[in-house]
């Protein structure tokens, strides 16, 4: 795939041994569209592999979900309407022009062609749901809420739950939702916040039921009701008292989940606050 944006030119593939590891390869002719790229979307991207191949001398593998999230974000965030001209602003006339090139080219697509299908691939039943609509089902979407001295919301279940006795607060998207929108109302459900997102949380979290996403936020005014039906108490932390906390949690899949999630919320909190 070919991903040509405001802040860079991506080719995106999955090399040997990717999809064993559920990683993508991403590459790019110069290195600062990666550095971009890391910048904006992947704080958790690893180092750029460089001089990697001739027509692509950067490169950097980046697990499937990761980029798929960070993806989303990028969609939701086009603000232009001209992308030329978005990209003459950010990055300078020369690739405006680079990129003007390429459209001269596709402008020539009538959309008369012909597609070659490989009749080899075997599909799904047409009452199988697709692996997309599977995986939006299987998404929850939640938020590590951080007050102004940079303490932890946690929720305790009603009745611990699962196991879980200290977690963070997270549900299913209902239909129109988007992950945010998601994240955001539960929250407000499970703990009384209602909240703003700071960022996203860089990667997705397996847990005993399916992936889990989360948004770094923070609180809008004081606490209101909580639903009692989901949540007994809530409570204020230090990482290292939400770190405990977390670990009493008897579900060992569930306390690892989010003894992850505090991680990289910490990680990405410390990187904003820096």
């Amino acid at each position: 795939m070919w991903l040509i944006t405001n802040f860079g030119f991506f080719s995106v593939v999955e090399k040997p041994g990717d999809k064993k590891a559920g990683l993508l390869t991403v590459r790019a002719r110069a290195k600062a569209d990666l550095e971009h790229l890391k910048e904006r979307y992947l704080p958790s991207m690893g180092a750029i592999v460089e001089n990697a191949g001739t027509d692509y001398p950067y490169r950097v593998q980046i697990p499937r979900d990761t980029l798929a999230i960070a993806m989303l974000r990028l969609t939701q965030e086009i603000d232009y309407s001209n992308f030329k001209s978005s990209v003459s602003k950010v990055q300078g006339h020369e690739r405006s022009g680079l990129y003007h090139d390429v459209w001269d080219t596709l402008y020539k697509i009538t959309g008369q062609e012909k597609m070659t299908i490989d009749p080899s691939p075997v599909l799904p039943e047409p009452s199988s749901p697709s692996s997309a609509l599977r995986l939006a089902r299987e998404t929850s979407y939640g938020g590590v809420v951080i007050d102004a001295q940079g303490r932890v919301l946690l929720r305790e279940p009603q009745g611990h739950f699962d196991g879980y006795v200290w977690t963070f607060a997270k549900g299913r998207p209902a239909q129109g939702d988007s992950p945010a929108s998601c994240a955001q109302r539960e929250v407000q459900e499970e703990t009384g916040y209602k909240v703003s997102v700071i960022d996203l949380i860089p990667g997705s979290f397996k847990g005993g039921q399916g992936q889990n996403v989360y948004f770094l936020m923070k609180p809008n005014g004081e606490q209101g009701h909580f639903d009692p039906k989901e949540t007994q108490k809530t409570c204020w932390s230090t990482w290292d008292e939400a770190r405990a906390l977390i670990d009493q949690t008897t579900n060992s899949i569930g306390r690892q989940r989010d003894l992850a999630v505090l991680e990289a919320a910490r990680k990405l909190w410390e990187q904003k606050n820096s």
